[in-house]
């Protein structure tokens, strides 16, 4: 650019019928730009028009300024000769503004040198207009769409004020024309410029400016841009906008925050006042840009628009939406500006060998075993297990229906194993060819899923969440093989291998019967039987189906046993809310897991020490080193419950949330990790063991929300926001503060044996990757959020606008991943 010499606008009778205009040089200089331009002292055109939007007070309204003067040259044409604001040495507020003066002669008391700078910082330049009298608001003076002209400030760096003149140039101008073109051809009064403000209206009109005049340099850009200034992003303006973007054939887009348009350059904020480093004014609808490290994060605001910085090389971001109602779902829009894919997918966890975690895919069936529909009240004799220590081949009555109330289902079963803990019994009216007491091929009778429960799920889950009551006085739990299990799946309903579903635990058992007439008074595990030829429901199940399943159901049954039988039968305490039980349960599966790692099932200690809590254990951790198969087959026994739970909620995490109502795998899997989540939080900032963690929120008298908030001493949900960013943040991205990890597991390490990171694999990234300019729309269910990537490029800035109708709801958090 060629930097010409000052001059001077002035606006006078500002607020009356026939304002004037006038422009001259400064310190005797000639109007002449190096290139030979001049401008006219007077103008052909001048407007003043006051809008103050319906409703609202003087003091929220603006007196929209412009004023058109011919413009001269002589020698060759000049092409986008634009007009610079010049804040020059002692204009206050070190603005573009020379003088500002209320009325002379009036009553009001002249500006104070304080109100002076003030309102002199607050003057911003804008797009000519006129008012729609209709919607009154601003409308775009036709021709003139593109007169207003914004900058970088690299843009003007370079450029200095001519010989005689301190001060400095600001990134704002306005752009001459000649008719619909941009050159000016030779001649006297070719072509024109028009220069457009807006002022502050005053409480009183009194105290009003009547003069302003206003300091420009004349430059000649070398580029052909437009802006689509904060007016001209009006509804009614857009379509007028656009006609000029076209007239000018493909010219360079500068946008403001707040545009809808894609891929432009985008202005967080222009200066109008102050210096470089130091604004003391800011062009409306400006938004500061944020500046985070990697690993560094900001939370920004809804219904607002947020700019990001792109620093010297480029920067990826993550948005992390999260509904904080416990209520409902809540609908928010994101949409950026200036922005594309980011660069890196951050680790994606390595490939490995299908056999060396195996993780069976969970079908998209009820997270719950079918119960029949309660019946009405029915009058029958109590069941109560035998008291005292069973023995091997006793048999025992046990009611199988489910409720208090509900017609008895009564079966006869007879005890298989009896272990210092637990008794197996199995209904006599199951179908041929199931399971054998003891012997034959492992992991085809009971005498293994006794084992398994007494070397590691027993030590391990009463070892954190304490023991259970002992309603039925036998000293053990009872794992009882029904076909009564099988007979609540329809004919393909069986559940998918490693959710932990094929069997439940009943709360009504942990009552008394002269509470719960349907109580077995006792502490029972009901199991899934085998059934090789299908007989039940065409649903078969081999023998070693039904010992897997009844080893890793025990393992997060037991987890809901002793929290129903201490709440019902020490605390006096409502059950748990079922959200919060059904994560306490898949806790125990993990627990059960940690014990097996060092334990076999059949006692044997591994030759390794077992893994722990909090020691980020990735797949390198499983399966390699002499403990590897004793790893592998823990984790495929018990954490992979979890992690197969967990997986749907990291593919569509806006689906679902750790509190819940609705029980989905998805939903199970978000409070299994969020409890881990809490766990390990809560060890490290108190110092408390964990077990302390669980006994409290098991022998609690609250429930839910308020029970976690009583042993964390904070607010559960904001826990749950935090988690939300480490649930994609955790071993990716370097710098991330400690309550945004998760210390226990590098869980894009072993999912990437499993498949993969979900938020990573086929169309979830791209279906999550925002594109500049298109709004994204998604349903939030309580307490859950999303991964929105996006990047702004090097030395570029980018814009976030959230818009929600309920913004209390949400919270949103920018992460810079790289």
């Amino acid at each position: 650019m060629v930097v010409g010499a000052p001059i001077a606008i002035t606006f006078t009778g500002l607020g009356g019928a026939q304002p004037t205009a006038s422009a001259q040089a400064l310190k005797g200089q000639a109007l002449t730009s190096p290139s030979g331009v001049t401008v006219s002292a007077a103008p052909t055109v001048r407007s003043s028009t006051d809008i103050i939007p319906p409703g609202q007070p003087r003091s929220a309204g603006f007196r929209y300024l412009h004023v058109t003067f011919p413009v001269s040259v002589t020698g060759a044409p000049v092409t986008n000769l634009t007009f610079l604001g010049a804040a020059l040495t002692g204009n206050p507020g070190d603005s573009a503004v020379l003088t500002l003066d209320k009325y002379p002669g009036g009553t009001a008391a002249p500006y104070t040198p304080a109100e002076l700078a003030s309102l002199a910082a607050e003057i911003d330049p804008t797009s000519p207009v006129t008012q729609d009298v209709f919607a009154q608001t601003p409308a775009l003076v036709p021709g003139e769409e593109d007169a207003l002209q914004l900058y970088s400030e690299s843009e003007i760096s370079s450029l200095t004020l001519p010989s005689g003149q301190t001060g400095s140039i600001l990134p704002y101008g306005f752009v001459s024309h000649a008719g619909a073109s941009r050159t000016i051809p030779a001649g006297t009064n070719t072509g024109t410029v028009t220069l457009a403000i807006k002022v502050p209206l005053q409480a009183q009109a009194k105290d009003d400016p009547y003069t302003v005049t206003l300091t420009f340099v004349p430059v000649q850009d070398s580029v052909t841009s437009i802006t689509e200034s904060p007016e001209a992003q009006l509804p009614g303006n857009q379509a007028a906008f656009q006609a000029a973007v076209t007239r000018l054939g493909s010219p360079a887009i500068k946008v403001l925050p707040g545009s809808t348009r894609a891929g432009n350059a985008l202005f967080c904020t222009v200066r109008t006042a102050g210096a470089v480093n130091a604004p003391t004014g800011t062009l409306a609808g400006s938004v500061a840009p944020i500046d985070l490290p990697v690993g560094g994060t900001a939370r920004i605001p809804a219904n607002a628009t947020t700019c990001l910085n792109g620093g010297a090389s480029g920067a990826d971001y993550t948005i992390f939406p999260f509904n904080t109602s416990t209520t409902t779902s809540r609908s928010l829009t994101v949409t950026t500006t200036n922005t594309v894919a980011p660069i890196s997918t951050l680790s994606t966890g390595t490939a490995e060998p299908a056999s060396a975690l195996t993780l069976q895919n969970a079908a998209a069936s009820s997270p719950a075993p079918h119960r029949a529909a309660p019946a009405g009240p029915h009058s029958f004799q109590a069941q109560q297990l035998p008291s005292g220590n069973p023995t091997v081949g006793d048999q025992v009555v046990i009611n199988a229906a489910s409720g208090c109330t509900t017609t008895p289902d009564l079966r006869t079963g007879t005890v298989r194993v009896v272990g210092p803990n637990v008794v197996v019994v199995s209904d006599n009216a199951n179908p041929a060819g199931g399971p054998t007491t003891s012997g034959g091929t492992a992991g085809t009778n009971y005498q293994d899923v006794a084992n398994s429960f007494t070397n590691q799920i027993w030590p391990a889950v009463t070892g954190a969440f304490g023991l259970p009551t002992d309603a039925d006085s036998n000293g053990r739990i009872v794992l009882f093989y029904t076909s009564a299990v099988n007979a609540r799946f329809a004919s393909g309903a069986l559940p998918a291998p490693s959710t932990g579903l094929q069997g439940f635990s009943d709360a009504r058992d942990a009552l008394p019967t002269t509470t719960c007439a349907g109580s077995n008074d006792g502490e029972i595990i009901y199991l899934l039987a085998a059934d090789p030829t299908a007989s039940i429901n065409g649903n078969a199940v081999s023998a070693s189906m039904a010992i897997n399943y009844g080893t890793q159901v025990s393992a997060r049954e037991l987890g809901r046993i002793i929290n129903h039988s201490r709440r019902a039968r020490v605390t006096s305490a409502p059950l748990e809310e079922a959200w919060l039980d059904q994560g306490l349960a898949d806790i125990a599966t993990e627990l059960a897991f940690y014990r097996a790692t060092s334990v076999t099932a059949t006692g044997t200690a591994a030759p390794l020490p077992g893994l722990t809590p909090r020691t980020n254990i990735a797949l390198a951790n499983l399966n390699t080193g002499t403990a590897a198969s004793i790893r592998v087959a823990a984790f495929n026994t018990y954490a992979n419950i979890p992690f197969t739970l967990y997986r749907p909620f990291l593919t569509n995490p806006h689906q679902s949330g750790p509190y819940w109502t609705t029980n989905t795998l998805a939903a199970r899997g978000a409070t299994w990790n969020f409890l881990r989540y809490a766990a390990d939080r809560y060890v490290t900032t108190t110092g408390n063991t964990e077990a302390s963690f669980w006994t409290a929120l098991i022998n609690n008298t609250t429930t839910g929300l308020a029970n976690l908030q009583s042993v964390i001493g904070a607010d559960p949900v904001t826990w749950m926001n935090d988690w939300a960013v480490a649930t994609y943040a955790d071993d990716a991205v370097p710098g991330i503060a400690p309550e945004l990890t998760g210390p226990s597991w590098n869980y894009r390490s072993v999912l990437g044996a499993l498949g993969g990171f979900p938020p990573n694999i086929g169309a979830t990234r791209p279906n999550r990757t925002l594109i500049s300019g298109t709004p994204y729309t998604r349903a939030y269910e309580k307490t859950s959020t999303n991964y929105l990537l996006a990047r702004v490029g090097a030395n570029q800035q980018g814009g976030i606008t959230i818009n929600t109708s309920t913004p209390s709801d949400f919270t949103v958090t920018v992460l810079r991943t790289q």
